[in-house]
């Protein structure tokens, strides 16, 4: 009880927050669908040729994974951000946990801010800020942690998503 009560105090104090949907959602044409089985077809054709079972069954599940998305309603995602973290979902994140962040601002749609996490394990977490106050959002969050100027451009793993409708 005594967690959820400071949990409350945190939200309380909310300076930003705003709210987005769990993922971007691609439209997908009848032909991604048939094109990408026929690439998985084949790869996992070769890869039992070649013997390698394990990643022929990963390939599989990846595969059941992405149209699993597909078909599954979005949640939206609350995101909020207190002067001792930031909410993410259902998730709080306190400062002192994220290595750095960098924000991305281009022309062509793509907003959005990243947070690096101390524990590489962890991944990335990727916020859309559309619709937000980017420069605010950024010298707020400069008070607690460290910026990475050195990303300029969308990491690589975010263009490839992008590309193949994942």
């Amino acid at each position: 009880m005594e967690g959820d009560k400071n949990q409350n105090m945190q939200f309380a104090e909310a300076i930003f927050a705003w709210q987005f949907p769990e993922y971007e959602k691609y439209q997908k044409s009848f032909w991604w669908y048939v094109i990408t089985l026929v690439v998985l077809i084949f790869a996992v054709w070769w890869l039992i040729l070649d013997q390698n079972y394990v990643f022929a069954i990963f390939l599989v599940l990846f595969y059941l994974l992405v149209i699993f998305y597909d078909v599954r309603q979005q949640e939206i995602v609350d995101f909020i951000i207190t002067p001792d973290g930031f909410m993410f979902g259902k998730r709080f994140y306190e400062y002192r946990e994220i290595s750095d962040f960098f924000i991305i601002y281009q022309n062509n749609g793509i907003k959005n801010l990243y947070f690096d996490f101390k524990n590489p394990l962890k991944g990335r977490l990727i916020v859309p800020i559309d619709g937000q106050n980017a420069v605010a959002v950024r010298e707020y969050l400069l008070k607690y942690m460290h910026e990475n100027l050195e990303r300029e451009a969308e990491p690589l793993s975010e263009i490839f998503r992008r590309l193949l409708k994942f």
